[in-house]
């Protein structure tokens, strides 16, 4: 079976999520599936068809951002339109962690492609909370077979007041219950990520006391779309999670799911993270 061929695309993000490491750790995961052949790409500017051909799927781990509060530096008209093509003639791409957030500098076509979004102008907000319980809303999909209803996901980012573009055809994996009492903390909102607080109550924030998408999937033209929120270094180290991610880079560049969870049994639990 002939790899899978991932770009990767990053360069720059917002302070928090920059620094190559999770790039490698990103790379490694994915070939250590023995599924995918990982390149990666810093500077997506200026991007033809002809140069994205000869991949399968393409992986974005990018909010073209220093800051939240920046104008976001986008790929631009020409790398954005060889995107669109790539994916609605049939093939795939996944969107991590930052990358949801796309603000009034991105086009329309872009939120489209994402299906879910989150942008600050819009009320879209990080919880203060680091630690979460993710619960599994499709336990069928391929993507999720085997995964726990319920596991726990630490020291990550809980983005929510997620935005559904109005011709998306997204279908929800994962979601968080984003608890009004998990706000009730000093320092919120952050300088560095103001929220509307309407009349200064809690209650008032819009999508409090409900659940957020987390994980999901979208269809754009004839490809695939597969979209997680979260991804901070420690989810890394979450088995739920990094089969999540791989099965959905793999459904994204072919439709279909062969990988497994890790498997930590016999001579395996000598191998280097994460076991495959």
């Amino acid at each position: 079976m002939d790899k899978i061929q991932v770009l990767l695309v990053t360069g720059l993000l917002t302070a928090e999520h920059q620094g190559r490491k999770i790039t490698q750790r990103l790379r490694e995961l994915l070939e250590a599936t023995g599924r995918f052949e990982v390149n990666i790409v810093e500077e997506f500017r200026n991007i033809t068809p002809a140069y994205l051909e000869p991949y399968d799927v393409l992986f974005i781990d990018y909010d073209g951002k220093k800051w939240p509060t920046d104008h976001a530096r986008r790929f631009g008209e020409q790398s954005e339109a060889a995107v669109y093509d790539f994916v609605s003639q049939g093939k795939g791409i996944v969107f991590y962690h930052s990358s949801i957030w796309v603000d009034p500098d991105w086009p329309d076509e872009w939120r489209k492609l994402l299906g879910g979004y989150c942008a600050m102008d819009q009320g879209c907000r990080r919880c203060p909370k680091d630690d979460h319980f993710v619960e599994t809303m499709d336990e069928n999909h391929p993507i999720t077979k085997g995964i726990d209803k319920k596991w726990m996901n630490v020291f990550d980012d809980l983005f929510t007041q997620l935005i559904i573009h109005p011709e998306a055809k997204i279908h929800v994996l994962a979601s968080i219950y984003d608890d009004i009492e998990n706000y009730r903390v000093p320092g919120f909102p952050p300088k560095h990520h103001p929220v509307d607080i309407p009349d200064g109550k809690l209650e008032n924030m819009p999508g409090v006391n409900q659940y957020t998408p987390v994980i999901w999937t979208n269809e754009y033209g004839k490809g695939r779309v597969f979209v997680t929120s979260i991804g901070h270094w420690e989810a890394l180290d979450r088995f739920n999670f990094i089969t999540m991610l791989v099965r959905g880079t793999e459904w994204a560049a072919t439709g279909e799911v062969t990988l497994d969870k890790p498997d930590r049994s016999g001579d395996n639990r000598l191998k280097l993270f994460p076991y495959y």
